[in-house]
């Protein structure tokens, strides 16, 4: 092969005249390796490390060499051996590399080294680029922000290095720097959920293309395939998922494929496919090569064997877990203390429920939304197994507020156990508001089915008409029966189909089961529906009328109208929010509520210091998702000064933000809407 024809990859372009110049000596060792199965990638990062340790080869190029492979074994995720190449002491980029690798693999006393040598780095470039240091010494201050954890201090400096992004000195000098430091940055919303960090994505979406760089490209894909994945669209993320395979096998990175593996067997066990899910954890740790993969893919057996029951093989998992990781705490400590709680014996319970709260505690620490829900999730299943019925109402009630964000499978399993919980206290208080709460619940889980086509639809219609036939609303219930039998039927349900049959019967004869046995009747079938899988499969909206926020002592803050033909007057307006804020507290209650008002529904919301009513055209989930998420951005924005906007007369400032946040969150499209 000609020289000229050689190209590097895109993470290695400023080695391009380097190896030009040592072709002769570099190709036939590049050669061997590609001959021999090794990918491009692989290839180049093995025959430098091989020239880089020889001692035919000038010491001044075994420095280049090193580099080369220092920086190839990172991007491959091989941290340890990132670890053993000496570095020059002027070269930022190859010493942000190695800080990296180091805090991955806990080497804190290189840690320490780097951060140091770093220092003096950008101490001296001022001296000679001032507009280097400038933007290294950010660099620097994000690893060492992140190293410290002040959260505070990153989302500061995140804003200080987007400025920077748009002057050349990054790109032209640090252009994989750069890539690292915005993946690192996208990251944060990825994993915690702050979305003071939400704009990265599309930053980091728009550089992994720009630069061709295949190893970020692939690690944008896998982010995408897990937002996806939190999100509840499985198909959607096991499409990047499968795009991010093919680009591990072409650059050879194999824990990357392992990491990928173990997310294909999440998606899998998600879905309920439970042996297949087990069979590629399986088939992922056969590798002796991967390393860091390897507590993802334990925790992942761990929530297979949960959801089979199989309690007593699950912690021998989740050690092997937390000897290699420090960082997946909080989700070991979480499925460690539910698997403890289920074994038996008075010590297990009490010693699992320390666990339980204790991973807790690390997953709001770390703001990991989707591990916080699965705490509230398991802690309110805790205090249903044991009966103490508030707690677990508070539990699940939180699990559901935090999920319909983070977590789609919870938001339907929280409110199918919130339905049974009521259930159980009705038992003891008699009281027909716990039947009313459960009902209430009920219904939201019909209109997330009818929205989503989950297949529980039947069931729930089923156990919405026994709970009406408890209220003596015999009309609905007759209703309710009637939509279970209509899907059984065409689902050929012959179960169903029988006990709608008998239900219906009872109510034309006037007999009626106690309630106690319908009860019992309905929390069989609602531990039975918690044992499905759920599947987010569409984002479609109904049409949306209006948007009104106001605070929770009630001073309009900010009006908003789809279609300026659907405005309405201030006068409206102000009664709505009157008409809300006099309605009983359950309407504040969680879950997904509404009341129809002028032929429209009005979803109604509360986060932080903020009141959020949403008008459609009719009940939906995914409108519910997206007022919820406009409330939060709104309480980030708006929270610290909600006190200065109820005195600032028509809020100018908060409308022209506001509006900006429609259109982020409800995906608005050209000039629809109208402020007033």
């Amino acid at each position: 092969m000609n020289k000229s024809d050689f190209d590097l990859p895109s993470e290695f372009a400023s080695y391009n005249r380097f190896i030009e110049k040592d072709f002769e000596q570099f190709f036939p060792i590049f050669k061997r390796y590609e001959n021999e199965g090794y990918t491009f990638f692989q290839s180049i990062v093995y025959s430098s490390d091989d020239l880089a340790s020889s001692t035919i080869t000038p010491k001044k190029d075994r420095d280049v060499y090193a580099q080369i492979a220092m920086i190839g074994y990172f991007l491959l995720s091989e941290y340890s051996k990132t670890m053993i190449f000496p570095i020059p002491k002027d070269n930022f980029t190859a010493m942000f590399f190695k800080l990296k690798a180091a805090k991955m693999v806990g080497d804190k006393k290189t840690i320490h080294a780097l951060v140091a040598n770093l220092l003096a780095v950008t101490a001296d470039m001022k001296k000679t680029n001032l507009k280097e240091s400038e933007v290294c010494k950010i660099i620097l201050a994000l690893e060492i922000g992140s190293i410290n954890s002040d959260m505070i201090e990153i989302q500061n400096l995140s804003k200080k290095f987007k400025e920077k992004l748009f002057e050349n000195v990054l790109i032209e000098s640090y252009p994989l720097v750069t890539i690292q430091v915005v993946s690192d940055l996208a990251y944060r919303e990825f994993r915690t959920g702050d979305e003071a960090f939400s704009e990265w994505l599309e930053i980091y979406k728009e550089l992994a293309e720009a630069f061709h760089m295949e190893t970020k490209r692939l690690d944008c894909y896998t982010m995408l395939g897990g937002l996806y994945r939190f999100k509840g669209y499985l198909d959607e993320a096991m499409d990047y998922f499968s795009k991010a395979m093919y680009m591990a096998e072409r650059v050879g990175n194999k824990e990357f494929i392992a990491a990928l593996i173990s997310n294909m067997a999440d998606l899998e066990h998600t879905k309920g496919n439970l042996e297949k899910a087990f069979f590629l954890c399986n088939e992922a740790l056969k590798d002796p090569e991967i390393s860091e993969s390897k507590p993802s893919i334990y925790i992942n057996l761990a929530e297979i064997l949960i959801k089979q029951e199989k309690y007593s093989e699950v912690l021998e998992y989740l050690q092997k877990a937390e000897k290699l990781s420090s960082q997946l705490a909080p989700i070991i400590n979480i499925l460690s203390g539910y698997t403890l709680v289920k074994l038996t014996g008075k010590k297990n319970l009490h010693n699992g429920i320390k666990l339980l709260e204790k991973g807790g505690i690390l997953a709001k620490n770390i703001k990991n939304r989707r591990w916080i829900a699965t705490y509230y999730y398991f802690m309110g299943r805790v205090y249903l197994e044991t009966y103490d019925l508030s707690s677990a109402i508070d539990s699940f009630e939180k699990c559901n507020s935090i999920a319909i964000t983070a977590e789609f499978q919870y938001v339907v399993l929280s409110q199918l156990y919130l339905a049974e919980t009521y259930l159980q206290r009705y038992k003891i208080s008699q009281l027909e508001t716990d039947l009313t709460k459960s009902k209430h619940y009920l219904a939201n889980i019909i209109t997330i089915c009818q929205e989503q086509d989950l297949p529980i639809l039947a069931d729930v219609f089923y156990l919405q008409g026994q709970l009406l036939s408890v209220l003596e609303e015999y009309t609905d219930a007759h209703l309710m029966f009637y939509n279970a039998k209509q899907l059984a039927d065409e689902n050929n349900y012959q179960w169903l189909s029988s006990k709608c049959d008998a239900n219906i019967m009872l109510l034309q004869s006037r007999k009626f089961e106690k309630p106690t046995i319908i009860i019992h009747d309905m929390t069989r079938v609602i531990n039975d529906l918690t044992k499905y899988s759920f599947t987010k499969r569409t984002e479609r909206l109904p049409e949306l009328y209006l948007l009104i926020v106001f605070t929770n002592e009630g001073t309009n803050i900010f009006s908003y109208y789809f279609d300026e033909e659907a405005a309405v007057d201030e006068v409206l307006t102000s009664g709505l929010v009157a008409a809300i804020r006099t309605m009983s507290s359950e309407v504040f209650g969680s879950g997904l509520r509404g009341i129809d008002f002028e032929g429209k529904r009005l979803l109604v919301e509360s986060y932080g210091k903020f009141c959020g009513i949403l008008g459609c055209s009719n009940d939906s989930f995914n409108a519910r998702t997206k007022l919820y998420d406009f409330l939060k951005r709104f309480e980030v924005k708006f929270g610290k000064t909600v006190d200065e906007l109820k005195y600032s007369g028509k809020f100018p400032e908060v409308k022209t933000a506001a509006k900006h946040l429609v259109k982020i969150v409800f995906g608005l499209r050209g000039e629809l809407e109208k402020i007033v």
